[in-house]
């Protein structure tokens, strides 16, 4: 070989070593940026996956707070009495209305409707019948529980030819201080609502022989009863005639 080829040859082979040298280092700084990525994107997933559990975690708490505040909650409630009947345990979101002279004042003893705003359909009424004489002598002169929860139910089917699709719930009957009380509910729709009507009847018959019929009523729409069931259970409990 010539001393020029190998002058040649001997300067080819640093260059190739150069390029193999750059391309080794080109590939471990790609390799490099790969890792640093996928390490940056573990590093993002943990975070998001500690922040969700520590979200779901403070949820879980503030409804077990909730509820524990549920339970222990108790709502105030108040009475309406005269001298011959008191409904109470009232819950205080209810407020009397003032009758006066008005027509509701002939109708009622005692209307008391929900003050929360938008609910002042939901109301608890007091009503009563009196015949001097030749009344009945105790509910059972009405009839059986069980018929007079059938025709109040029929009752209200008939006057809005079905289209209340009224239907029994539940009825009860029970004894206190000698007066009977009948305890009916039901519900029906009412414009497209679904209400709950739940009726407490009572009768009181005065050593004169005249009798009279009380009506505990307590309408609400059947979201707010079945929310409220206890409290308003608890209203029909709190009636009571007096002897």
């Amino acid at each position: 070989a010539s001393p020029i080829g190998a002058r040649a040859a001997t300067r080819a082979a640093p260059r190739r070593e150069r390029r193999r040298d750059a391309k080794r280092s080109a590939a471990a700084r790609a390799r490099g940026s790969d890792d640093a990525r996928a390490g940056a994107t573990t590093t993002r997933r943990r975070f998001a996956r500690g922040l969700q559990l520590s979200l779901l975690s403070l949820l879980a708490k503030d409804a077990r707070a909730r509820d524990e505040g549920d339970a222990t909650k108790e709502t105030r409630t108040f009475s309406v009495e005269t001298r011959s009947f008191r409904v109470g345990n009232v819950p205080e979101y209810f407020e009397e209305i003032d009758l006066g002279d008005s027509a509701s004042g002939k109708t009622y003893e005692t209307l008391l409707r929900d003050k929360r705003f938008g609910l002042a359909g939901n109301t608890i009424t007091l009503s009563k019948q009196t015949a001097s004489s030749g009344g009945p002598r105790s509910l059972r002169d009405i009839g059986s529980i069980e018929d007079v929860a059938a025709r109040l139910v029929d009752s209200e089917n008939k006057k809005s030819r079905g289209k209340a699709n009224a239907k029994l719930r539940v009825f009860a009957e029970r004894r206190k201080d000698s007066i009977e009380y009948y305890d009916i509910v039901y519900e029906k729709n009412v414009l497209g609502v679904r209400r709950v009507i739940q009726c407490t009847l009572a009768l009181d018959v005065d050593d004169a022989g005249s009798s009279t019929l009380y009506t505990l009523t307590v309408e609400e729409d059947a979201e707010r009863y079945d929310d409220a069931e206890a409290e308003m259970r608890a209203v029909a409990d709190g009636f009571k005639i007096f002897r």
